[in-house]
C-alpha cells in the first residue's frame, strides 16, 4: 500500500488528491448552504476525511485514483449531512439528503470503485459529450459497462471478455484524454 494519497500523478497536475479536493470544494459552494468563505475549511475537512480512510485502501482491489473519488466522496456525504443537521431548524434547498445518497452503507465496497456522490449536472453532460464521440457498438458497451461488470456484458452480448476489456480500455482511454483521471 501507498504510503500516502497524495502524489497520485493526474491530467490536472501532480497530485490527483490535491486536484479532486479542491474541485469537490468548488462544486460544494453554494450549495447545501456552503459559500465561498467555507471553500478552505471543506479543502480540510476533505483531506481530513481521505487520511481516515486511506488505512483501508488495498491496490489489489483498485487504483489509488479510484479510492481516493470514493474517500472524498465520502467525505463530501459527511459534510453535507451535518450542514443539514445544524440547519435541521431551516428548510434545506433541493433534494432531501436521502434522496442524493442511496447508498449510505460506510462500507467499502469490493472491487474498483469510482464513487461521486455529489449530482453533477456537468459530470453528465461531460461523460454523455465523451461517449458521443465514440462509435456507436463502443457507447453500447460503456452505457453496459455502467450498470454491470465485463463478464455481464460479455454475457449480454455474446462478444468475448476481451472484447469488452478491449473496449473498456477504448472508453478509459477517451474519459483520460478528456482529463478523468489517468490510472
Amino acid at each position: 500500500m501507498p504510503q500516502s494519497p497524495f502524489g497520485h500523478p493526474h491530467a490536472q497536475g501532480k497530485c490527483y488528491a490535491t486536484w479532486y479536493v479542491k474541485k469537490k470544494a468548488r462544486e460544494l459552494t453554494g450549495h447545501f448552504g456552503f459559500t465561498s468563505s467555507d471553500r478552505d475549511d471543506l479543502e480540510q475537512s476533505l483531506f481530513v476525511s481521505l487520511m481516515e480512510r486511506w488505512p483501508k485502501f488495498h491496490a489489489d482491489e483498485c487504483t489509488p485514483q479510484e479510492f481516493i473519488s470514493w474517500a472524498i466522496g465520502r467525505g463530501v456525504a459527511d459534510l453535507i449531512r451535518e450542514r443539514q443537521q445544524r440547519n435541521a431548524a431551516e428548510p434545506t434547498e433541493g433534494l432531501p439528503l436521502e434522496e442524493l445518497f442511496k447508498d449510505e452503507d460506510e462500507q467499502l465496497p469490493t472491487g474498483c470503485v469510482q464513487a461521486d456522490h455529489v449530482p453533477s449536472v456537468e459530470l453528465s453532460l461531460d461523460v454523455e459529450h465523451i461517449l458521443s464521440r465514440l462509435p456507436s457498438e463502443i457507447q453500447d458497451t460503456a452505457r453496459r459497462l455502467m450498470e454491470g461488470n465485463v463478464c455481464q456484458v460479455a454475457r449480454q452480448t455474446g462478444l468475448s471478455r476481451r472484447t469488452i476489456r478491449d473496449r473498456a480500455r477504448i472508453i478509459r482511454e477517451a474519459f483520460e484524454a478528456a482529463g478523468y483521471g489517468a490510472a
